[in-house]
């Protein structure tokens, strides 16, 4: 409505002398799994916005992720600071470039397909991973050697020299980038990330991709327990726990009070049909451990169908938006000449494109949403008039008017998942699924 608004009342002409830009900035959102989490010193917001510049820190229990609107992500252990140094989208929403430094603590990159010429880099204290659509570690230590670990596709370490990591391969840099030891991954009872790529895997196959979330710890020691919750739409629902050995248990209630146990050898699965909607709670506790503790990771998915058809049970919420309905909307209400459409499929967003042609003046623009729990994150990555880019100035100007290229929507409930997917006879849709 706010772009809209300038388009129509704002002086849209003068957009139309800008030039074209290749690439829009857009601030990333933060993502507080567990306090304390500062953002350049500050109590960190769930959902806050994250520009260039902007350190975010994890204190002795804290846990969170730096989210991209691609659904790209950083997650960040415990005694982890991260600082964003670029975020750019090109116009069809995709990611351009993608910076941040690695001060000290442990992380999990996980990064979405990036087109020709677009970039990714972590950078540690001497070295810096560059990838191409993969999930990868890195540990940056006191004393300022670096760790980095591939799970999936390759990962490109620069220091003194240059290596290329393939998935299951580690290596080691020194405080001043000189790379060695390049060798398989090596388990580490105390390192969550291998298991969490693991358990997604694991929960995700044969299920609806979007519907995915995961959780991890770094120590769990004998009889300690730890829960992770999951707010289902309802039907068939996967959950994967993984540990390095030893012995765990993991407990699944679902909405009705059912417990679902299991224990032994890992990973453990455990599958619950035709399951309700609502909150399924996963308890693990630590039954025979070493006495400094093993990581964990829980994964959950389910295979709610790719159908239009809202949810809301009080506290599950599942909304959609599909092309079919929004044409069935603009039909109803007598609009023409408009076109408003869920473009591709993403485990992780969706993009939103519109066109129209009143008075003779073309009017595109294209918009990403994803998760910025507990709000939607939506970013402004493509604005044209009559075929030129105008997306720099746009963005520009809704900015100086107190606005910005990223907004956190309240919805009315808790975001948890935002995906796009193909429907019945290629009918796209949008999903949000959340709690309240």
């Amino acid at each position: 409505m706010v772009l809209a608004g300038l388009l129509v009342f704002g002086g849209g002409y003068y957009f139309l002398v800008a030039q074209a830009s290749a690439a829009v900035s857009a601030p990333a959102a933060l993502a507080v799994i567990n306090q304390p989490v500062t953002v350049d010193g500050n109590p960190g917001v769930p959902g806050e916005a994250l520009n260039p510049g902007n350190t975010v820190h994890t204190g002795a229990a804290g846990h969170a992720a730096i989210q991209f609107p691609d659904g790209s992500y950083v997650r960040m252990s415990p005694d982890t600071s991260v600082t964003l140094t670029a975020v750019q989208l090109q116009k069809n929403g995709n990611l351009q470039s993608v910076g941040v430094v690695e001060k000290i603590g442990r992380t999990l990159t996980s990064v979405q397909h990036l087109a020709t010429g677009a970039s990714f880099e972590v950078g540690g204290h001497s070295v810096s991973a560059q990838v191409r659509g993969t999930e990868f570690e890195v540990l940056v230590r006191a004393n300022g050697t670096n760790l980095i670990k591939v799970f999936d596709g390759t990962v490109t370490v620069s220091g003194t020299s240059t290596v290329r990591l393939s998935a299951g391969q580690q290596i080691d840099a020194d405080a001043n980038g000189r790379l060695s030891n390049q060798r398989s991954t090596v388990a580490d009872p105390q390192d969550p990330y291998p298991l969490t790529s693991q358990c997604s895997r694991a929960a995700s196959s044969g299920n609806t991709a979007g519907t995915t979330q995961s959780s991890s710890g770094e120590n769990l020691t004998n009889g300690q327990t730890a829960e992770s919750d999951y707010n289902s739409p309802g039907g068939n629902l996967t959950l994967a726990f993984c540990y390095p050995g030893s012995l765990m248990k993991v407990t699944v209630t679902d909405p009705t009070g059912r417990p679902f146990a299991r224990q032994g050898a890992a990973p453990l699965v455990v599958k619950i049909a035709n399951g309700p909607p609502g909150i399924y709670k996963a308890v693990v506790t630590a039954l025979d451990v070493p006495p400094t503790g093993e990581a964990y990771s829980l994964a959950f998915a389910t295979d709610a169908a790719c159908a239009p058809g809202n949810v809301d049970t009080g506290t599950v919420v599942r909304q959609t938006l599909s092309n079919s309905q929004i044409a069935k909307a603009l039909a109803d209400s007598g609009s023409t000449g408009i076109t408003l459409q869920v473009q591709g499929t993403s485990p992780t967003s969706a993009r939103i494109v519109y066109f129209s042609n009143f008075g003779g003046i073309p009017v595109q623009w294209t918009i990403d949403f994803y998760a910025a729990t507990p709000n939607l994150g939506a970013v402004i990555t493509q604005v044209s008039l009559r075929g030129v880019s105008v997306t720099t100035a746009v963005v520009s100007r809704i900015s100086a008017f107190g606005g910005s290229a990223i907004t956190s929507m309240p919805t009315g409930f808790s975001v948890d998942r935002v995906y796009s997917c193909n429907g019945p006879g290629g009918d796209t849709m949008m999903v949000m699924e959340g709690h309240r």
